[in-house]
Protein backbone atom coordinates (compact mmCIF):
# COMPACT_ATOMS: atom_id res chain seq x y z
CA UNK A 1 0.00 0.00 0.00
CA UNK A 2 2.85 2.33 0.85
CA UNK A 3 4.47 1.62 -2.50
CA UNK A 4 1.21 2.42 -4.31
CA UNK A 5 0.88 5.75 -2.50
CA UNK A 6 4.48 6.65 -3.35
CA UNK A 7 3.90 5.91 -7.06
CA UNK A 8 0.71 8.03 -7.15
CA UNK A 9 2.46 10.86 -5.36
CA UNK A 10 5.36 10.67 -7.83
CA UNK A 11 3.00 10.83 -10.81
CA UNK A 12 1.16 13.84 -9.39
CA UNK A 13 4.47 15.58 -8.70
CA UNK A 14 5.66 14.90 -12.29
CA UNK A 15 2.43 16.33 -13.70
CA UNK A 16 2.76 19.44 -11.58
CA UNK A 17 6.40 19.99 -12.56
CA UNK A 18 5.84 19.45 -16.30
CA UNK A 19 2.84 21.79 -16.30
CA UNK A 20 4.99 24.72 -15.26
CA UNK A 21 7.07 24.80 -18.43
CA UNK A 22 7.18 27.44 -21.15
CA UNK A 23 3.62 28.72 -21.75
CA UNK A 24 4.47 31.50 -24.23
CA UNK A 25 2.81 29.59 -27.11
CA UNK A 26 -0.42 29.23 -25.17
CA UNK A 27 -0.25 32.84 -23.99
CA UNK A 28 0.09 34.17 -27.57
CA UNK A 29 -2.82 31.97 -28.75
CA UNK A 30 -5.05 33.31 -25.96
CA UNK A 31 -4.05 36.90 -26.77
CA UNK A 32 -4.87 36.38 -30.47
CA UNK A 33 -8.29 34.92 -29.61
CA UNK A 34 -9.05 37.80 -27.24
CA UNK A 35 -8.14 40.33 -29.98
CA UNK A 36 -10.45 38.56 -32.44
CA UNK A 37 -13.24 38.58 -29.86
CA UNK A 38 -12.82 42.32 -29.28
CA UNK A 39 -13.02 42.96 -33.04
CA UNK A 40 -16.22 40.92 -33.35
CA UNK A 41 -18.04 42.39 -30.34
CA UNK A 42 -17.05 46.05 -30.76
CA UNK A 43 -19.16 47.81 -33.44
CA UNK A 44 -17.22 49.35 -36.26
CA UNK A 45 -17.06 53.13 -35.95
CA UNK A 46 -18.13 53.55 -39.60
CA UNK A 47 -21.51 51.82 -39.16
CA UNK A 48 -24.53 54.05 -39.73
CA UNK A 49 -26.71 54.56 -36.64
CA UNK A 50 -29.88 52.47 -36.51
CA UNK A 51 -32.99 54.66 -36.79
CA UNK A 52 -35.24 54.81 -33.74
CA UNK A 53 -38.21 53.53 -35.77
CA UNK A 54 -38.04 51.78 -39.11
CA UNK A 55 -41.24 53.03 -40.73
CA UNK A 56 -42.30 51.22 -43.86
CA UNK A 57 -43.24 53.51 -46.74
CA UNK A 58 -45.82 52.26 -49.20
CA UNK A 59 -44.96 52.52 -52.89
CA UNK A 60 -47.49 55.32 -53.37
CA UNK A 61 -46.41 57.19 -50.22
CA UNK A 62 -50.00 57.37 -48.94
CA UNK A 63 -49.18 55.51 -45.69
CA UNK A 64 -46.47 55.98 -43.09
CA UNK A 65 -46.65 52.27 -42.22
CA UNK A 66 -48.17 49.79 -44.67
CA UNK A 67 -48.38 46.43 -42.92
CA UNK A 68 -50.00 44.85 -45.98
CA UNK A 69 -46.71 44.77 -47.92
CA UNK A 70 -44.64 43.02 -45.23
CA UNK A 71 -43.94 39.29 -44.83
CA UNK A 72 -45.77 37.64 -41.92
CA UNK A 73 -42.76 37.65 -39.56
CA UNK A 74 -42.01 41.31 -40.23
CA UNK A 75 -45.63 42.46 -39.98
CA UNK A 76 -45.96 40.83 -36.56
CA UNK A 77 -42.67 42.39 -35.43
CA UNK A 78 -43.79 45.81 -36.70
CA UNK A 79 -47.13 45.47 -34.84
CA UNK A 80 -45.29 44.47 -31.69
CA UNK A 81 -43.13 47.59 -31.98
CA UNK A 82 -46.21 49.76 -32.52
CA UNK A 83 -47.85 48.38 -29.37
CA UNK A 84 -44.75 48.71 -27.17
CA UNK A 85 -43.45 52.01 -28.59
CA UNK A 86 -46.69 53.89 -29.38
CA UNK A 87 -45.16 57.38 -29.09
CA UNK A 88 -43.05 56.65 -32.20
CA UNK A 89 -46.22 56.17 -34.28
CA UNK A 90 -48.56 58.86 -32.91
CA UNK A 91 -50.51 60.48 -35.75
CA UNK A 92 -49.02 58.19 -38.44
CA UNK A 93 -51.20 56.82 -41.23
CA UNK A 94 -51.32 53.02 -40.86
CA UNK A 95 -52.64 50.34 -43.22
CA UNK A 96 -53.28 46.73 -42.11
CA UNK A 97 -54.90 43.52 -43.29
CA UNK A 98 -56.24 40.57 -41.31
CA UNK A 99 -59.39 38.94 -39.96
CA UNK A 100 -61.99 41.21 -38.41
CA UNK A 101 -62.61 40.70 -34.67
CA UNK A 102 -65.33 42.04 -32.39
CA UNK A 103 -65.56 42.14 -28.61
CA UNK A 104 -68.11 43.67 -26.25
CA UNK A 105 -67.17 44.23 -22.60
CA UNK A 106 -70.03 42.72 -20.62
CA UNK A 107 -69.40 44.98 -17.62
CA UNK A 108 -69.42 48.30 -19.49
CA UNK A 109 -71.20 47.42 -22.74
CA UNK A 110 -68.36 49.10 -24.68
CA UNK A 111 -67.65 47.60 -28.11
CA UNK A 112 -64.17 47.01 -29.52
CA UNK A 113 -63.32 46.33 -33.18
CA UNK A 114 -59.95 45.05 -34.36
CA UNK A 115 -57.97 43.56 -37.21
CA UNK A 116 -55.84 40.59 -36.11
CA UNK A 117 -52.22 40.32 -37.25
CA UNK A 118 -50.67 36.83 -36.97
CA UNK A 119 -47.03 35.81 -36.88
CA UNK A 120 -45.43 33.49 -39.47
CA UNK A 121 -46.63 30.29 -37.79
CA UNK A 122 -50.06 31.74 -36.95
CA UNK A 123 -49.63 30.69 -33.33
CA UNK A 124 -49.60 34.25 -31.99
CA UNK A 125 -51.60 37.26 -33.03
CA UNK A 126 -51.70 40.93 -32.16
CA UNK A 127 -54.94 42.85 -32.52
CA UNK A 128 -55.01 46.44 -33.67
CA UNK A 129 -58.16 48.12 -32.46
CA UNK A 130 -59.86 50.54 -34.83
CA UNK A 131 -62.65 53.11 -34.76
CA UNK A 132 -64.47 53.64 -38.06
CA UNK A 133 -64.84 57.15 -39.40
CA UNK A 134 -68.35 58.58 -39.05
CA UNK A 135 -71.19 57.14 -37.01
CA UNK A 136 -70.82 53.43 -37.76
CA UNK A 137 -73.21 50.99 -36.05
CA UNK A 138 -72.43 47.35 -35.31
CA UNK A 139 -73.32 44.98 -36.98
CA UNK A 140 -74.80 47.00 -39.88
CA UNK A 141 -71.62 48.85 -40.91
CA UNK A 142 -69.11 46.08 -40.14
CA UNK A 143 -68.15 42.81 -41.83
CA UNK A 144 -68.81 39.40 -40.30
CA UNK A 145 -66.34 38.31 -37.62
CA UNK A 146 -63.41 36.46 -39.20
CA UNK A 147 -63.74 38.21 -42.57
CA UNK A 148 -60.38 39.22 -44.06
CA UNK A 149 -60.33 43.04 -44.26
CA UNK A 150 -57.90 45.80 -45.23
CA UNK A 151 -58.15 48.98 -43.17
CA UNK A 152 -56.34 52.31 -42.91
CA UNK A 153 -56.46 54.91 -40.18
CA UNK A 154 -54.50 57.27 -37.96
CA UNK A 155 -52.48 55.73 -35.14
CA UNK A 156 -53.45 56.71 -31.60
CA UNK A 157 -52.71 55.42 -28.10
CA UNK A 158 -54.84 55.80 -25.00
CA UNK A 159 -55.16 54.56 -21.44
CA UNK A 160 -58.18 52.75 -20.07
CA UNK A 161 -58.50 51.41 -16.52
CA UNK A 162 -54.79 52.07 -15.98
CA UNK A 163 -53.64 50.07 -19.01
CA UNK A 164 -52.21 51.44 -22.28
CA UNK A 165 -53.88 50.58 -25.61
CA UNK A 166 -53.38 51.45 -29.28
CA UNK A 167 -55.97 52.04 -31.97
CA UNK A 168 -56.52 53.46 -35.42
CA UNK A 169 -58.88 56.44 -35.56
CA UNK A 170 -60.95 57.65 -38.53
CA UNK A 171 -60.52 54.18 -40.00
CA UNK A 172 -61.78 53.22 -43.43
CA UNK A 173 -62.40 49.61 -44.44
CA UNK A 174 -60.79 49.50 -47.88
CA UNK A 175 -61.75 45.95 -48.80
CA UNK A 176 -63.48 42.87 -47.46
Amino acid sequence: MMKRTAICLSLVLCCVLTGCGNTSGVDSLIAAQEETLVQITDPAPTQAPVPEVALVDAANGEYDVDLTILESTMVYAQCYDMVYNPDNYAGKKIRARGPFAYYQDEATGKEYFAVLISDATACCSQGIEFVLAGDAVYPDDYPETGTEITISGTFNSYEENGSPYVQLLDTVIESQ
